[in-house]
């Protein structure tokens, strides 16, 4: 069962306004398992008005990826609530068992075909990186923090964020750098080419609920405003949204 959603923006480096969403969430304390994104997308829309104005990033469980009918169900919410497949992204994580790689491949397919984007979660961190790369149908790759914490005092981690974007490009991927928290990583990001930064520096996580829910998506007015005012409203809790786009 889900407890406590809460959502993570992801700021375009080139002119800092808001890329997406990224949504995380706690589990209940006598829970094992982790929810299926089916049920993430749904306690999202359930209390979030959405209106096709930003993406919006929900992580699939090892489950999710090698059950076919996963994406006729996930294709059955997008018509009801009304919401663009090109507007969800739904993420793959690299933990996921090279055993499942056709099955995944399928699945991941069949999703491509409603428009949903698919990303490649903290790339870098197993050994079949590559074999993910070239076999999914990945559109975003989500480089993991661990090659941003180090950077502005290790050169090797300079020199592999760099060659991890690249290669991402030279696919076609975006590339999302993950856990930015000081300037100085930022600075590494923006040299490394990356196009989308996420983490603390930018703003923490902001909870949402049915009794208070975050101004970035209260009223969907959520399309482009400045870092700025973000981080203002996700520590001050502003009651409402007056930024401009």
């Amino acid at each position: 069962m889900i407890n406590k959603i809460r959502l993570q923006p992801l700021v375009c480096l080139s002119d800092e306004t808001i890329f997406g969403y990224e949504v995380l969430y706690r589990r209940e304390n006598t829970s094992t398992d982790y929810p299926s994104a089916l049920d993430i997308f749904k306690s999202v829309t359930s209390f979030c008005k959405y209106e096709n104005d930003f993406r919006l990033f929900i992580n699939m469980t090892a489950n999710d990826i090698i059950d076919l009918n996963f994406c006729k169900s996930f294709r059955n919410i997008l018509n009801e609530k009304e919401i663009e497949g090109s507007n969800i992204v739904l993420e793959v994580s690299e933990s996921t068992s090279p055993d499942c790689l056709s099955q995944a491949k399928k699945t991941l397919s069949l999703l491509r075909g409603c428009n949903v984007k698919i990303a490649l979660d903290d790339f870098g961190t197993e050994y079949a990186s590559l074999s993910f790369l070239k076999e999914l149908p990945i559109d975003i790759v989500k480089i993991d923090k661990n090659f941003v914490q180090e950077a502005p005092s290790n050169k090797k981690s300079r020199a592999l964020l760099k060659f991890c974007t690249q290669i991402s490009h030279d696919i076609g991927c975006e590339v999302v750098v993950e856990g930015i928290e000081t300037p100085d990583q930022l600075d590494c990001v923006r040299n490394s080419g990356a196009d989308i930064g996420q983490g603390f520096l930018f703003a923490p996580p902001t909870q949402s609920s049915r009794k208070k829910i975050t101004p970035f998506i209260e009223l969907g007015e959520i399309t482009s405003f400045p870092v700025c005012a973000m981080q203002k409203a996700a520590y001050c809790g502003y009651s409402s949204p007056t930024f401009a786009a």
